[in-house]
């Protein structure tokens, strides 16, 4: 998969702005508050309809301005697309070659953007909904199923936790929604599992060439239910041994809902026991674990990599540089001059003009 050019009106700090990019490496280069990050941000916004600076699309609109407009080309083997998002203080639109887009869930499957952000050092410190994210985004962007079985468990824990809410709670009701719950639950169990299990093979490939010695990187992953049987069986006495407390609590204490996942560094809790170097190199890790994974070239994901070098020594910058250039396109911002490799792209005063 390749991100091809991009256009953007109105764009945050960008009057205008019309783009071409490479293969490889893409570095985004500028001081601070050149705009380097917002160029990263509408590179990002084309994967899920949504920016990891604001929840408010309106911020995205530049200042004065009544809306702004992002368009792109990109490439899977021969085959060439099209997006364009109008983002308006009312609405957003987005149409997919000159065609309205219906959900945005859509854009997940057509363009795979892959997200790496200076906060991400503590995804490991970080509460249980930050790990649960990244997973969920990750099995989305790789299965329709698994995103029809996320929201059906999530209308469907809606509803529990509602029922549970209610003065008189009828209990019958209460229990065929659990069952429901239940077979969503399989489902998303069943796929993170895999995933977890195909992670630690891409992460043990990764994490020699970036720690550069024998380390053993390892995620640990724990389902709300374990032990050997039938996961229906087990799910259901769980959630029947935990129904006193849900209506105590009157929300539903218990399920995939309340997850989590661990990284292990030498059979240790990396966010206990490693440092923040380690945990940084860690994060890294995990969030190039789609490259792995797909093995299809075409496929591959984009990355958008915004101050990844930063706290980075020297050493483990040019394995990391070593590592990305294996892998397919990707953009990384940074203040230097310079990255070896790479196809800069320099941002001043708003701004940005490809060098090379």
């Amino acid at each position: 998969m390749k991100l091809d050019s991009i256009s953007l009106c109105s764009f945050r700090c960008y009057d205008s702005l019309d783009i071409s990019f490479n293969e490889g490496i893409n570095a985004i280069l500028g001081g601070n508050g050149s705009g380097k990050s917002s160029l990263a941000e509408a590179i990002y916004y084309l994967s899920l309809g949504r920016s990891w600076r604001s929840d408010d699309d309106s911020a995205l609109i530049a200042y004065g301005e009544e809306g702004a407009r992002i368009e792109a080309c990109f490439s899977e083997g021969a085959l060439r697309r099209n997006l364009v998002f109008e983002i308006s203080k009312q609405r957003k639109r987005v149409f997919l070659n000159e065609k309205p887009l219906r959900r945005l869930s859509e854009l997940a499957s057509l363009l795979n953007i892959m997200l790496f952000v200076p906060t991400d050092v503590t995804m490991f410190k970080g509460p249980p909904s930050v790990r649960r994210s990244f997973l969920d985004t990750s099995l989305v962007k790789q299965s329709k199923e698994y995103l029809s079985f996320l929201s059906e468990y999530g209308r469907l824990l809606k509803e529990r936790n509602i029922l549970l809410k209610s003065e008189s709670v009828n209990l019958p009701l209460l229990d065929v929604l659990t069952q429901r719950m239940i077979e969503a639950e399989k489902g998303i169990v069943r796929y993170r599992t895999l995933y977890i299990k195909e992670a630690n093979e891409a992460i043990r490939e990764t994490t020699t060439k970036l720690f550069g010695e024998n380390r053993v990187l390892q995620l640990d992953y724990s389902p709300f239910v374990k032990g050997d049987g039938e996961f229906l069986d087990l799910a259901r006495a769980a959630h029947e041994k935990a129904k006193e407390n849900d209506l105590f609590r009157k929300t539903t204490t218990i399920g995939v809902h309340r997850e989590d996942f661990a990284m292990l560094l030498d059979g240790k809790d990396v966010s206990v026991y490693g440092s923040q170097g380690e945990n940084r190199l860690a994060a890294i890790i995990l969030k190039l674990v789609p490259y792995r994974l797909i093995k299809e070239k075409n496929k591959k994901p984009v990355a958008v990599l915004d101050d990844i070098l930063s706290e980075l020594d020297s050493v483990h910058e040019e394995r990391l540089l070593a590592l990305l250039q294996e892998q397919g396109q990707c953009f990384l911002t940074a203040t230097k001059k310079n990255i070896i490799g790479a196809s800069c792209i320099d941002v001043l005063n708003h701004k940005a003009t490809r060098r090379n």
